[in-house]
């Protein structure tokens, strides 16, 4: 929250605005887009794979999705980490990040 990291009082929200969605197979697809954190926009390809899909056991006729996007991006790109931070022997460079996603649709 501190300003050399996300400055969340500047900066309160990130942003993900995906632009085109490819598939790969039946099980991997990229997400195309437009990543902001702080002041700085990206873009990205965003990994993204289906997990598993099943019949939702409260909601008769209701189908579950489950995804996930589990993915890494340099945090200097968007200016997280600076000041005393920015060595990377005291953080690193590389943020994982994993997004997991569930979609109901009825069946």
């Amino acid at each position: 929250q501190s300003v050399d990291f996300f400055d969340a009082k500047s900066f309160p929200d990130m942003s993900f605005k995906s632009t085109k969605i490819e598939k790969r197979n039946d099980k991997e697809y990229l997400v195309h887009g437009k990543l902001t954190i702080k002041d700085k926009t990206k873009d990205v390809i965003l990994p993204m794979k289906i997990t598993g899909e099943i019949e939702h056991p409260m909601m008769k006729g209701t189908i579950i999705l489950g995804l996930v996007i589990d993915t890494t991006i340099n945090r200097t790109d968007f200016g997280v980490g600076t000041g005393s931070w920015a060595a990377t022997m005291v953080v690193g460079d590389e943020v994982r990040i994993h997004i997991p996603i569930e979609l109901n649709r009825m069946k």
